[in-house]
């Protein structure tokens, strides 16, 4: 199933993630990407997927040369007109030159949308696209957290736009099942989507079957990874 060609293209989620972009600290978003990534001027950083480029648009502004991978054209259309170089594609894909990037970038809980194999693909495509010792940041919540306070239903509002989730945790397949409703000037709108979790060891398994050989597991504010940490940000690199 698919279901992100469809939830992304919905007007009422495009309100919702442009709203969320707007409320987001993305300074303060760059900064962690920019210390766990140990990036200087001049790094080469692949943003995949960039979605509007916020911080992609950023990096280039301190000085790297980023460019975004995305497949949602309307996030795309911003990021063009923020300056940031893009390509239009799936990110299971390699849409790169080899060995083009020092680092890329997976920003705001974006793996785990596919099966298993196209979740290695995605990750594969990452490990081509980075020199060698180059360095891969997944911003990603896992099962370690998630499940120890799990909320099966959530309601809240942003960009004007109300929106309700219906959440199940599937134990067989290790995915979260989620039915939202968006209500956008009085219209319904419902689409469903399945996240893989990932536990950390899970993760690093599956990022060490495509190359990559050292980690480093920190938190939403770049201290050790703890298990009630809400995110982890796994930072996995490439042998020399």
């Amino acid at each position: 199933m698919e279901w992100w060609r469809e939830m992304f293209s919905l007007p009422a989620w495009q309100a919702v993630q442009l709203a969320w972009e707007d409320a987001d600290d993305t300074d303060e978003d760059v900064h962690h990407v920019w210390h766990a990534l140990a990036l200087s001027p001049g790094a080469r950083v692949l943003d995949v997927p960039c979605g509007t480029g916020r911080i992609a648009a950023r990096l280039r502004e301190r000085g790297c040369a980023a460019v975004g991978i995305d497949a949602t054209e309307a996030f795309l259309v911003v990021a063009r007109a923020a300056g940031v170089p893009v390509v239009r594609g799936d990110m299971r894909s390699q849409l790169v030159r080899p060995s083009a990037f020092d680092a890329v970038l997976c920003w705001w809980g974006s793996f785990g949308y596919f099966d298993e194999h196209g979740d290695r693909a995605q990750a594969a495509a990452a490990a081509a696209a980075l020199i060698p010792g180059g360095r891969y940041l997944i911003d990603v919540p896992v099962a370690d957290s998630v499940l120890t306070a799990f909320e099966p239903e959530g309601a809240w509002e942003v960009g004007g736009v109300q929106v309700h989730e219906l959440r199940v945790y599937d134990e067989d397949t290790r995915r979260i099942d989620t039915t939202w409703t968006f209500t956008l000037r009085g219209e319904e709108e419902r689409q469903t989507t399945s996240m893989r979790l990932y536990t950390l060891v899970e993760l690093m398994e599956l990022l060490s079957d495509v190359g990559f050989v050292t980690f480093q597991a920190l938190d939403g504010d770049l201290e050790s990874f703890q298990a009630a940490a809400p995110r982890l940000r796994l930072v996995a690199t490439m042998p020399d």
